[in-house]
């Protein structure tokens, strides 16, 4: 599901989050297999080693995310770019070592068996809410905001790359979102009236911005064409049935 360019939509039916410049993945665990996919479907799961320990944390679901490169606490296209171009794993092992990639996830599409595209985005946010990604320390659950303008706010403050919204009570769908999120370009959004972002989170020149936000990337790593998920090879009983 790829988000439109466009203004920020400020009525009560749209969540936030940042746009975090990095590379679209899906990662599909599988049976305890773990196998992370680019948006237009190549297989990139040697090349980010350091996610590996997502299949503790979920034994079969589908995830849709960016894998994100830090480059003294920014985002960096550059090392991203770097990485995705490796064919080496041992040469990607050591990269991730030296500097490792963080997989901020923002939805998932399938859990034990259990299509979850149909739901709505604030359904689908709930079941995310309850997986324990905890176990892995390069695994975030992005950040979602009632608030849009100060969240714009805070982010171009900062220098970020910008805002994605999203609308409420949407399914997930493969391709174009037709709408249902917009990608907000800080360069092209008037500045919002409010200072102030979210409460809580404070940057370092007195604007609030998401905890984990880096500043300003090196540049964006542009996400392929989406293509749609494997979700529904086969059905399975929930093991979890209190997440649905």
């Amino acid at each position: 599901m790829l988000p439109v360019p466009g203004d920020l939509p400020v009525d009560g039916g749209w969540s936030y989050e940042v746009d975090w410049a990095g590379v679209r993945l899906l990662a599909d665990v599988d049976q305890g297999e773990l196998t992370l996919r680019t948006a237009d479907g190549e297989d990139v799961t040697a090349r980010f080693p350091e996610f590996a320990g997502l299949v503790d944390a979920v034994a079969d679901g589908l995830l849709d995310g960016e894998a994100v490169m830090l480059d003294g606490g920014s985002p960096s296209g550059e090392a991203l770019g770097e990485r995705l171009h490796t064919s080496d794993a041992g040469r990607a092992r050591a990269m991730a070592r030296e500097r490792p990639a963080v997989f901020m996830v923002y939805d998932v599409v399938r859990l034990y068996g259990v299509p979850l595209d149909p739901r709505p985005l604030e359904e689908r946010r709930a079941v995310l809410s309850r997986l324990d990604l905890s176990q892995s320390t390069r695994i975030q659950i992005s950040p979602a905001y009632d608030d849009g303008p100060a969240l714009l706010a805070g982010v171009i403050a900062q220098h970020l790359s910008g805002v994605i919204a999203k609308r409420r009570g949407t399914p997930y769908r493969p391709g174009d979102s037709g709408g249902d999120w917009i990608r907000v370009d800080p360069a092209l959004a008037a500045r919002p009236s409010r200072p102030r972002g979210p409460e809580g989170f404070e940057g370092s020149d007195g604007v609030d911005v998401p905890p984990t936000a880096p500043v300003s990337p090196a540049g964006p790593v542009t996400p392929p064409p989406s293509r749609r998920p494997r979700h529904a090879r086969r059905e399975r009983t929930p093991q979890h049935d209190t997440l649905f």
